[in-house]
């Protein structure tokens, strides 16, 4: 579907469209006439231009999630207007925006991933679902068996020594944690390795499910991640190496989302590349604003390493007084009893502890994901990183 109050804009692109792929298009010059048509029938992508008379962008885009939250969407705007693109990222959560005049190509691939995004989203919630309820009843039933808690706890404490206790050092560059399993032990990973030229590479993983397996998989990873300790890499490259090894191991059903980000602790100069985590929030205290890193990608475990390839890294800098807020899902898709995802309200939330630092960032974080909750709540897996910039 592609909605602009210029028929020419939805004219280009239609033919465009036509031309030079298989999809099916719809384009309306009414925001509230496209909503009609989304009621009696669904779309895989959704693009549409900020500024139209009736709706802007922001609030169609809104309207949109509540029919399909899984469906893309992405932003155009004319204006090469950033302040609306990043509202836009945290407040509906865009998939990508696009400036005009558009790229051809650019808008091709953003399109042809998005969908790709959209149904695979769709498929594993389901299966990570079914997988969830399965794991967690079958916890219950074991946690009355003492033989099997003493297992657990051993276990648990396995788990907990993979995760770093300090950190390199990282010329001012400091690092704050907060790890919340939601069982004895859980899927969530993170973990913090020395490169080389001054550089250090974070890594952020989350193992769909919870319990033994999953964090089986995560001591994988970990070993998968400090094998390129000291090297010279990217982060597609870590990506791909975590890939190559999981689609070999990963029982049918299993998958692991992962985000590696590396940073030149010289400059504050960061580079990220995003395999299926949520992406990362800057907070800038200085200017009281925060803005989503807009790095996506496929989750790991999925594509064989012929096909498998990462989301496009994302360039930026962590300058003095900004945090990066790294985490997964198990914090971000917390549901209200309306059934609204707590991702609506980081953004919020992280400017009501602007002036606050590290770990009083995310236990705030946690708190009110927690009173944003609703009661019955079956809680997953929670890791968060707040990396923040003090030189």
């Amino acid at each position: 579907m592609v909605v602009d109050d210029e028929e020419m804009v939805t004219k280009t692109l239609a033919a465009f469209l036509a031309l030079e792929t298989d999809y099916q298009v719809v384009t309306f010059q009414s925001p509230q006439e496209a909503l009609k048509s989304l009621k009696q029938k669904p779309v895989d992508i959704v693009i549409s231009d900020f500024l139209m008379p009736d709706m802007d962008g922001l609030q169609f885009f809104t309207e949109v999630k509540k029919l399909y939250p899984d469906v893309a969407r992405i932003l155009l705007t004319g204006y090469a207007d950033k302040e609306n693109a990043i509202k836009a990222i945290n407040q509906v959560g865009i998939y990508q925006y696009i400036e005009k005049p558009w790229d051809n190509e650019a808008l091709k691939m953003a399109i042809r991933n998005g969908i790709q995004s959209g149904s695979l989203k769709k498929v594993l919630g389901e299966k990570i679902s079914e997988l969830d309820l399965v794991l967690l009843e079958r916890d219950r039933l074991s946690e009355s068996n003492e033989i099997f808690k003493e297992e657990l706890s051993l276990a648990r404490n396995v788990q907990q020594s993979m995760l770093p206790e300090t950190f390199p050092q990282m010329n001012g560059i400091t690092i704050a944690t907060k790890y919340q399993p939601a069982l004895e032990i859980g899927g969530d990973l993170f973990d913090v390795i020395s490169l080389a030229d001054e550089k250090v590479a974070v890594l952020m993983a989350d193992v769909t499910g919870h319990g033994i397996q999953a964090a089986l998989i995560t001591s994988v990873i970990k070993s998968a991640f400090s094998a390129f300790r000291d090297r010279d890499v990217s982060p597609a490259d870590i990506l791909i190496f975590m890939n190559r090894i999981l689609v070999k191991i990963l029982p049918r059903a299993m998958f692991a989302a992962a985000g590696v980000l590396i940073i030149d602790t010289k400059s504050g100069h960061c580079h990220m590349a995003n395999g299926g985590i949520p992406q990362p929030f800057l907070l800038n205290r200085n200017e009281g604003l925060v803005e989503q890193i807009p790095a996506t990608g496929l989750l790991l475990g999925i594509a064989d390493e012929d096909t498998f390839e990462p989301g496009e890294e994302v360039a930026f800098q962590l300058k003095k007084g900004e945090t990066l807020i790294f985490f997964t899902d198990g914090i971000s898709e917390v549901p209200n009893e309306s059934g609204d995802l707590f991702d609506i309200k980081m953004a919020q939330v992280l400017l009501e502890v602007k002036d606050k630092r590290g770990q009083d960032i995310l236990e705030h974080l946690v708190n009110s994901a927690k009173k944003f909750s609703k009661k019955d709540h079956n809680w997953d897996d929670i890791a968060i990183l707040g990396i923040e910039n003090e030189s």
